[in-house]
């Protein structure tokens, strides 16, 4: 694998002029890339290779991009029918179908997921682990495209920055805080993004391998910085951007690029220049087949030409827009098209065409739940009719514009209306339903309080026992061994070995057992190695106990610290001491592994056998033998997070998360 990366960043030096992208040395740079991985001896790490390619070439020639994943499966050979593999394959066809058909897209990301959550041999963990971040995160742009922002933000902070950061991902985990970044610029929350764009040029700052992403996320960072205007630091994020650009020559996002580029320019009022980036972003677009790229950089064109005062460029470019926007579901991007072809269509002097779009933006705002745009379609209404000079024809059409008004008022008062009551309908229901969970919540929340008390309580009790039984019936019994010992004693002096004597020495055996098993039942009720030796030692012990000819337990601890809370302690030790039992008494394992470490301010404990496994769909009441509802209740007490991996015939495997309190 290592061959092939140094292979692909030759490539990306090769093409020295990052701004000239043409189809030609698109190609060129594609069939360097293909010649070049044919080097590549290993099979499985060429299968990866044209996986990669087919990624690259799914922006530009999506035939050429299913070729290539066809052409890995078939190098694959019957590991392409593996979990994980089918997993890979799922991913790539995913990224092929982002822009052609993004429903068929999400329904092969979320088949991609379900492959590579299955049971994935340990060396492909990480690597799965990563594909599956990237799925979720072009799942949620996906989501983005629909317009649910707040769910494409969700799905950055629940589910793919998690998993970046499990498997320790700094390029995947900056990128994904750049794509949080983003989400909330397009929200207007410009000093929030600025603190994720921030946040993620420390994790990628200075790492040769995540060029593609430093080079967006100082594209995007520069855009938020002219949203705030704040040109100084624009123009040295575009410049850290046009450097950046060297390494990934190629890239896909240059088109957005030379967009930021002309929106500067166009704040310096150099609009030549400003021109200049936007007619290079549109060629790159166009040749992506990126009809939103397209869209957008057509419209910052065409706020340039207006803020230069040339309206009839500006006119032209937004009836460009026009096709793009009409097959876009997006409302807001017609809103805003619509209305500004209305004010420079009068700008013009093109009055009654400019009460066309009008109505076209009125009717947009009537679907959203708004009543703006009357009274300038009134005004626009009253320049055309002056225009025409009839006096005579100007009143009877005025009359008979304000009748329609006022039955269109009539009938949007009504419509507002009715959506009001719906609204309060809705919101009624809302405030039912988060009732009733908060009086589940709290039930639940009772319920978890109980079991704590209980809990301590418990821990509470058998500390008490374990002290009555060790200093209390433990010394009465070291006592009576110490006085049979002297009664024996005497008696071999005395006289010679009897067979009461004997007895005698077989009672003190049996009082040597009874208390060695004293102690072991109060060690089991509370460790003394916990209180005054650590978590680590008590925990070590526990496993060297439960050690058995016929079973191993293997336990590894990583920076743990020796000041954590008693109650912690005991809770972390409770659970570890009940996964054991459960293992010994139902797996039928050989062997365990024990794993304890802290890392980020997180506490992780795994517990992993070879036995038998079971299905963990099952309820707990039907599983004979394992009872997993209080290490869930211990788990959810301290607010952490339980996963169980588990398949019959396979063992299992327990993965606990805590945050510790800073």
């Amino acid at each position: 694998m290592h061959k092939l990366l140094s292979l692909l960043a030759y490539a990306l030096l090769s093409i020295a002029n990052i701004f000239a992208q043409s189809q030609a040395q698109l190609t060129h740079y594609g069939d360097s890339l293909y010649r070049q991985l044919q080097q590549i001896e290993n099979s499985e790490e060429r299968a990866h290779a044209l996986l990669e390619l087919s990624f690259f070439w799914s922006d530009y020639d999506t035939e050429k991009a299913l070729h290539y994943v066809s052409d890995s499966q078939k190098l694959l050979g019957d590991k392409a029918n593996t979990s994980y593999y089918q997993g890979l394959l799922s991913f790539y066809r995913a990224a092929i179908q982002f822009n052609i058909d993004p429903a068929k897209a999400k329904e092969l990301y979320m088949q991609a997921d379900a492959y590579l959550r299955r049971d994935v041999p340990a060396k492909n963990k990480i690597s799965g682990t990563r594909y599956r971040a990237r799925l979720w995160g072009s799942y949620g742009a996906l989501l983005q495209r629909e317009g649910k922002e707040h769910e494409y933000v969700q799905v950055l902070i629940n589910q793919v920055i998690p998993m970046a950061k499990s498997i320790k991902d700094s390029t995947l985990w900056g990128n994904n805080l750049q794509n949080v970044a983003m989400a909330l610029m397009n929200l207007q929350e410009y000093s929030k993004a600025e603190e994720y764009y921030d946040n993620a040029l420390v994790l990628l700052e200075g790492k040769q391998e995540a060029g593609e992403q430093r080079f967006t996320l100082y594209v995007n960072a520069a855009r938020n910085a002219l949203l705030q205007q704040d040109h100084i630091r624009a123009r040295t994020l575009l410049d850290s951007a046009a450097h950046t650009a060297t390494l990934v020559p190629a890239s896909s996002y240059l088109p957005v690029y030379h967009d930021v580029e002309g929106s500067y320019w166009q704040k310096q009022v150099n609009f030549d220049q400003a021109n200049f980036h936007f007619e290079k972003a549109l060629i790159g677009a166009k040749a992506q087949n990126n009809s939103d790229m397209v869209a957008s950089i057509l419209f910052s064109q065409s706020a340039a030409f207006k803020t230069a005062n040339q309206p009839a460029q500006a006119m032209a470019k937004l009836r460009e827009i026009l096709p793009y926007i009409e097959k876009n579901p997006s409302l807001k991007n017609k809103q805003t098209v619509y209305y500004h072809l209305a004010t420079t269509a009068a700008q013009l002097g093109a009055y009654e065409e400019s009460v066309k779009w009008f109505e076209k933006y009125k009717i947009v705002l009537d679907t959203l739940l708004t009543d703006k745009g009357a009274a300038l379609t009134l005004e626009l209404e009253k320049k055309y009719q002056t225009a025409e000079k009839e006096n005579e024809l100007l009143r009877v059409k005025a009359a008979n514009q304000q009748q329609q008004f006022a039955i269109q008022r009539t009938r949007t008062l009504a419509g507002i209306f009715l959506l009001t009551t719906i609204v309060l309908a809705m919101l009624s229901f809302i405030w039912y339903i988060s009732a009733r969970s908060k009086k589940r919540l709290a039930a639940q929340r009772e319920k978890l309080n109980l079991f704590n008390a209980m809990l301590q309580g418990q821990e509470r009790e058998r500390s008490r026992i374990a002290r009555d039984l060790h200093d209390g019936l433990g010394g009465m019994l070291a006592a009576v061994k110490l006085k049979l010992s002297a009664v024996a004693n005497r008696e071999a002096k005395a006289q010679p070995q009897t067979d009461s004597s004997m007895d005698l020495y077989t009672l003190i055996n049996q009082m040597d057992h009874s208390v060695n098993e004293l102690r072991r039942i109060a060690r089991n009720m509370m460790p003394e190695s916990l209180l005054y030796m650590g978590l680590e030692a008590s925990l070590r012990d526990l496993c060297n106990a439960m050690d058995q000819p016929q079973l191993q337990i293997d336990f590894q601890a990583t920076n743990l610290r020796t000041d954590y809370s008693q109650s912690f302690l005991i809770a972390v030790y409770r659970i570890v001491q009940e996964l054991l039992t459960n293992a010994v008494k139902h797996s039928g394992a050989t062997q365990i592994w024990v794993q304890c470490s802290e890392a980020d301010g997180y506490f992780y404990i795994t517990v992993e056998d070879n036995g038998k496994g079971f299905d963990p769909s099952m309820d707990d009441s039907k599983r004979e033998g394992i009872g997993l509802s209080n290490i869930r209740n211990r788990v959810e007490i301290l607010n952490g997070h339980l996963e169980i991996d588990a398949t019959i015939g396979k063992g299992a495997s327990f993965h606990i998360q805590f945050e510790l309190a800073e």
